[in-house]
């Protein structure tokens, strides 16, 4: 009984964290923060709360837990009585890892990637993969996507659909990747609250057509079955 009622105030805790996060999210776009189509952002990403009219987000960008994006600092303001401002711009396509920071006057991507806990202080090129404290480049995306697909195999890729319908359990998905050391998970929940300006059906859609488009990759080279 009393873990049941402790269960739901957990819930309902989350649940409010999660609402007043969107709220400030919605705050901050009406104050100029652009967002492109079909952007995730995830739960406590912190975006400047002073200057968020500097800050563009592109289409069908992922930003991960605990981001801080910043556009402006403050270092010179105690002697000098000026802070820098300069915009921050993270373009089409791509992902900010989890926990990482990024700095006023950035450009990231398109489609680049940032590893998790990096802090980024200069521009990312297009396509680059970064990572480190301060980041600096240290491979592609597309070596990224060609290395995970060589470690996909037909009987190591899930269905969330299966998850979401109970079909399949947590417990085949572990013993698996125990047996195996990896596993993937292909297309996305049928909800999401995480996207901004997002058709989630299009957004499965669009997951579906570039599995396809791998496995037909896949199979000519030849899909591993392990």
């Amino acid at each position: 009984m009393i873990f049941d009622i402790l269960k739901q105030g957990h819930r309902f805790a989350n649940y409010v964290a999660f609402k007043r996060n969107r709220l400030r999210l919605l705050g901050l776009m009406k104050r100029g923060l652009k967002v492109g189509r079909n952007v995730y952002i995830f739960q406590d990403v912190e975006i400047d709360l002073g200057y968020p009219y500097l800050i563009e987000i592109g289409d069908n960008c992922r930003i991960g837990k605990d981001v801080l994006i910043l556009a402006h600092d403050a270092t010179t303001f105690r002697e000098l009585g000026i802070t820098r401002l300069a915009p921050v711009k993270i373009l089409e396509g791509s992902f900010i890892g989890q926990r990482s920071i990024i700095l006023p006057g950035v450009t990231i991507g398109p489609r680049a990637l940032v590893a998790a806990g990096s802090v980024v202080n200069r521009d990312v090129q297009e396509g680059r993969a970064v990572a480190g404290n301060p980041a600096r480049p240290y491979t592609t995306f597309t070596e990224i996507l060609g290395r995970v697909g060589n470690e996909a195999s037909e009987d190591n890729i899930y269905d969330f659909r299966d998850i979401e319908k109970g079909t399949l359990s947590p417990e085949i998905i572990r013993e698996n990747a125990d047996k195996k050391g990896i596993a993937f998970v292909r297309t996305v929940p049928s909800h999401d609250p995480f996207y901004i300006n997002t058709d989630m059906e299009k957004i499965r859609t669009n997951a579906e057509d570039a599995y396809k488009r791998f496995v037909a990759m896949s199979n000519k080279k030849g899909l591993r079955k392990d």
